[in-house]
């Protein structure tokens, strides 16, 4: 497709995406994935409550010591221990419930609108191959975050600017792969690939239509940058404000994280479909 053309299946999937939103296509197994964060984080930060104590607290002491269990300093690590905890979720539950997600959008794309329960029932099936595709994912990911940091963190201090530079090529870099990714899980439910072949396909894919491919990362993650800045800002808030609400950002977050999801995935299947024409009408309706 040329430039023109991608940008119009870009807004056409888009267009579809919203659709499906308004009827809440695949909005149930997202929101599970987002409840387990809320809990995760309410947990987190009633650590020294019953029943949270028994198992939470030596949690927090065997990954941040003891410092971080007393007040407000286990706020300041409220980010650093639900971060950790969350890749777990990425590997664990992330790749199965956005399949079940695909699945649903898929259906319901196609004409037809299948219950929550087949979409989990059909990811359910694929979850070995939707763990390893999140889980190659978040190494790739992590490597290109941790590797040019721990090369030039130093510019955090000596050069602040060079080091906002570096963390924003860092923030591209990462896009940039999960646009190379995310037609892997498309792949995989919809095309029964192998977990190889989904991740071969979903970069050719992605190169064959970077501009679509991009955008439909980079446009709903921008949403994430305000949180993201906040809770960056962590300690600026807690002395500011108060320490419980760094709480309440990381609840922003997760509100925020659930609507990109959906949009990416959305929008991702949308085109996914189109590009392969696994549906007859999608070249038609992308033209309109």
């Amino acid at each position: 497709m040329d430039i023109v053309q991608q940008f119009n299946a870009l807004i056409w999937s888009w267009a579809e995406t919203l659709r499906a939103l308004r009827r809440r296509v695949g909005v149930r197994p997202l929101l599970i994935y987002a409840l387990v964060q809320l809990v995760v984080l309410v947990m987190l930060a009633l650590f020294a409550y019953p029943p949270f104590v028994s198992f939470v607290m030596p949690l927090i002491r065997w990954r941040l010591g003891e410092g971080a269990l007393h007040y407000p300093t286990s706020f300041l690590a409220l980010r650093a221990i639900f971060g950790q905890v969350d890749m777990l979720l990425t590997v664990l539950l992330g790749g199965f419930v956005t399949g079940a997600a695909v699945w649903l959008f898929s259906t319901y794309y196609g004409g037809g609108e299948d219950p929550t329960a087949t979409g989990l029932r059909m990811a359910t099936k694929r979850y070995i191959p939707l763990l390893m595709i999140a889980l190659i994912g978040l190494a790739i990911a992590q490597i290109v975050t941790r590797v040019p940091m721990g090369l030039w963190g130093y510019l955090a201090d000596e050069r602040p600017m060079r080091f906002r530079i570096l963390r924003m090529m860092t923030i591209a870099a990462v896009m940039a792969v999960q646009a190379l990714l995310v037609y892997a899980i498309p792949y995989v439910m919809l095309g029964g690939r192998r977990v190889w072949s989904a991740l071969g396909a979903s970069v050719l894919l992605a190169v064959r239509n970077p501009v679509t491919t991009y955008l439909i990362v980079v446009v709903p993650a921008s949403l994430e940058l305000l949180p993201a800045m906040l809770v960056r800002k962590g300690t600026v808030i807690a002395y500011r404000f108060a320490p419980e609400a760094l709480a309440v950002v990381l609840g922003l977050w997760i509100a925020v994280i659930f609507f990109v999801t959906y949009l990416m995935i959305g929008a991702a299947t949308r085109f996914y479909l189109y590009a392969t024409q696994d549906d007859a009408g999608a070249g038609d309706a992308a033209e309109v």
